[in-house]
Formats: structure tokens, C-alpha cells, sequence
């Protein structure tokens, strides 16, 4: 516990550091985010949250001498590398699609197959029987809930402290119920406390300290994190073990996985790319109706920490997976339908304009 506190306040120290010093650099580089009629933020912002929970992660797992850099870890820093370097490029200069897919997909192939690391059992989720996957089936799903994830964490960074305080949250219940794993117990406080040190500039809590934004490069890696650590929770379901169900596992990504479905199937209604932005994702429609930014962030993580905590609960119930699957479909069904109506009433009554950082 003490080495676990030192890892996040050096981490938190060492961010605020790279923040300073990187932040002027960004600029002069062109990695920053520019308001336009769908980015409402003031002023050109650094886009470099993501290089610096990196960096932090990365730089001090191999630098403390408490840490060792044993083999899955290493793998997933070469994973978050390439997502980073990647991301960073598109935040610059805006890559083509099926080139962020082909990197995404190295992640997971990386991930698979050097770690060792793959979806393998699905749980008891249709009440039959337990759905084991070997590798040739469990990679390609694999690949499909890597890409999820990611591309989850990438859609919901819209708005000042929301994909931070979502990972947070989501990071902090994983470490409190899964037992120690060198991966897991030795980068999560050095990425908690990157993260951190961006939500505290992000978020303006340090006024001296200048404001950024994660980018692609930070949504990705976020994801990854959790898309990792979530398949080694649920590699063993033994809660006594301290493992969790696959089904739980989906209640500590539920609000940006339901946000991702919903817009990605409304924009298909409409004849749309699932990649084409646009402003129909929870934090958009929330502000369509006239709430503060204050508001939105609040209610938002109010209700992803409120279906996080729901899995918990089910996961100590010892709920079956069948039913923790039926009542997570259920509680999409019901977000698609009151987000649908709130977007159709938002629309009701014309674009608001807004000063806030909203993305």
C-alpha cells in the first residue's frame, strides 16, 4: 500500500512537471484542438493528456527500483506506445480511419499474443452452460471488444474532466477487487496518478497550471487500460479469489459502451459513417436542453459510477451471468430510448450556444 501511494503521488508529481514543460511545446508543434461550429472550448488547448499519462506510466515502471518489468507489462507499454504514438498523430494531423483500425488491431494482436491475454470464457451468459472460446475464436472476439472499448473511450472524451473521471472511477473499483497482479497492482497508481495530475489541468483546478485536453492518444490508452485489466478480472470468476464475472465486467465500461451503440446506430439510421462526428452523444444532448456544463459532467458520472457500482453489487450477490446480462441489455434498451427522446426534445429548441470546453 505504501509503494502504491508513493507510484501515484510521484506519478502525480512527475505529470504536473511534463504538463508544464510540454504543454508551449504542443502549440508550437500544431498538436492542440481548435474551437470550430462543433468544438465550443476557448483558445487553442494542448492535446497532450494521453503523452503524458504515458510517459509517467512508462518512465517510472522502469525507473523505480521497485519495479520490475516483467513480460506482460512490457507488452502492454509497447500496446499503449504504439496507441499513443498513433493517437498523437491523428490529434495532429487526422488519419485516416482504416489506419487507426489496422494500429488498434496491432494493439490487440500484441496483446493476444504476447501477453498471452485473450477473451476466453464468456460466462454463463444465455443460461446454458459456460461459453469457453480457444484462441482461434477468442482472438477475433478479442479484437472486436479491444476496437469497442477503445473507440467507447474515444466518443464519450467530449467534455472537460468526462473520459478521466469515467477511467477513475472504473480504475479504482478494479484495484479494490482484483488481488495482486504485477500487471494490474504495478501500472494502475502510476497511470492513476497521470491521470490525475491531467484532470487537475484539465478541469482548471490548478489555475497557474495551463489547461489541456487527452486526445486520441489519452481516450486510446485509457481504454486499453481498462480493456486489459478487465480481461484479467475476468479470466477468473472466482470472487473469493478475487476475480469477477465476464458479464460484470461489462457494468465498468457500461455508460460509454451504451453511449457508442446509441450514437453509432442513430447515425446509421440516418445514413451516416458510425466514425462521422457529430453532436448526439449524452454530453451534447444533456447541453441541447439548456443544462450548465457544471450539470452535465455531474450527472454523467453520477450514472456511469452508479452502473459501475451496480456490477459490484451483482458481482457480490453472486448474481448469475445470465440475469447480470439481461439486466445490462435492459438498461441499455431504456438509455437508447430516454436519450433518444431527450436528443428529439434538445432539437425542439435550437442549438444554445455555449462558452464551455465541450468537444
Amino acid at each position: 500500500m505504501i509503494l502504491a501511494i508513493a507510484d501515484l503521488l510521484l506519478s502525480l508529481g512527475l505529470g504536473l512537471a511534463l504538463i508544464s514543460l510540454l504543454a508551449p511545446a504542443a502549440i508550437r508543434l500544431g498538436l492542440e484542438d481548435r474551437p470550430c461550429q462543433r468544438k465550443t472550448h476557448q483558445g487553442h488547448v494542448p492535446l497532450i493528456g494521453g503523452l503524458v499519462i504515458f510517459l509517467c506510466t512508462s518512465g517510472l515502471s522502469m525507473a523505480l527500483p521497485w519495479h520490475s518489468l516483467d513480460p506482460q507489462t512490457g507488452v502492454f507499454l509497447a500496446s499503449g506506445a504504439v496507441l499513443v504514438v498513433v493517437g498523437a498523430l491523428d490529434d495532429r494531423f487526422g488519419l485516416d480511419v482504416r489506419l487507426r483500425m489496422v494500429i488498434e488491431a496491432m494493439a490487440a494482436t500484441l496483446m493476444v499474443f504476447g501477453a498471452g491475454l485473450w477473451i476466453s470464457n464468456l460466462g454463463n451468459l444465455l443460461g446454458v452452460g459456460q461459453i469457453h472460446m480457444p484462441i482461434w475464436l477468442g482472438y477475433p472476439f478479442t479484437l472486436v471488444a479491444v476496437f469497442g472499448i477503445l473507440n467507447a473511450m474515444n466518443m464519450i472524451d467530449g467534455m472537460d474532466g468526462l473520459a478521466g473521471g469515467i477511467s477513475l472511477m472504473a480504475l479504482l473499483i478494479l484495484l479494490c477487487l482484483m488481488p495482486p497482479d504485477a500487471t494490474v497492482h504495478g501500472l494502475a497508481p502510476l497511470l492513476l496518478g497521470g491521470l490525475l495530475a491531467f484532470l487537475l489541468c484539465n478541469l482548471q483546478i490548478l489555475p497557474f497550471m495551463p489547461k489541456i485536453f487527452l486526445g486520441d492518444a489519452g481516450s486510446k490508452l485509457l481504454g486499453l487500460a481498462l480493456v486489459w485489466f478487465l480481461i484479467l478480472a475476468a479470466k477468473n470468476p472466482n470472487l473469493a479469489e478475487g476475480g469477477m464475472a465476464p458479464a460484470t465486467a461489462l457494468y465498468l465500461v457500461g455508460l460509454p459502451l451504451f453511449d457508442m451503440v446509441a450514437t453509432t446506430i442513430r447515425r446509421g439510421r440516418r445514413g451516416v459513417s458510425p466514425f462521422q462526428p457529430d453532436r448526439t452523444h449524452i454530453h451534447h444532448i444533456l447541453q441541447g436542453l439548456g443544462w450548465r456544463p457544471r450539470r452535465v459532467i455531474l450527472v454523467i458520472l453520477g450514472l456511469a459510477l452508479a452502473i459501475n457500482l451496480l456490477g459490484v453489487a451483482f458481482t457480490l450477490a453472486k448474481l448469475p451471468d445470465a440475469v447480470q446480462f439481461a439486466v445490462f441489455f435492459a438498461l441499455y434498451l431504456t438509455y437508447s430510448r430516454v436519450t433518444g427522446r431527450l436528443l428529439a426534445r434538445g432539437e425542439t429548441r435550437g442549438p444554445i450556444p455555449s462558452p464551455v470546453a465541450s468537444r
